[in-house]
């Protein structure tokens, strides 16, 4: 009896701690954040800091089909962070910036 007890605990923890770490970060953006919509075109222009600013002065004209501006400073769950960039849902979208428009994080998403 105690046995299954204990083995039922353990479970119960695992469970808890596997749910508590798949809970997305509530982070900030910066204001006029350089923001893409495909993981393929972040990555490329993560590699270099003089490709990044050239494609944010080419979105601040006219936003491309890849890239845009976002203008006001949302929090957005965080969903994974990989090497110069975040991946992030905002309004139910799958989008990425760079790590340097992430100004903050906050609490964890469904938390009280």
């Amino acid at each position: 009896m105690f046995k299954s007890l204990s083995l039922f605990g353990i479970a119960a923890l695992l469970c808890s701690y596997t749910a508590a770490a798949q809970q997305p970060v509530l982070v900030s953006l910066s204001e006029n954040s350089h923001v893409c919509n495909t993981e393929a075109e972040i990555a490329r222009l993560a590699e270099n800091e003089q490709l990044q600013e050239m494609a944010k002065a080419l979105v601040e004209i006219k936003p491309t089909k890849y890239c845009f501006i976002l203008p006001h400073a949302p929090n957005v769950a965080k969903l994974e962070h990989k090497a110069g960039y975040i991946k992030f849902n905002y309004k139910s979208q799958i989008l990425y910036t760079f790590h340097k428009y992430v100004i903050a994080t906050t609490v964890a998403a469904n938390n009280p």
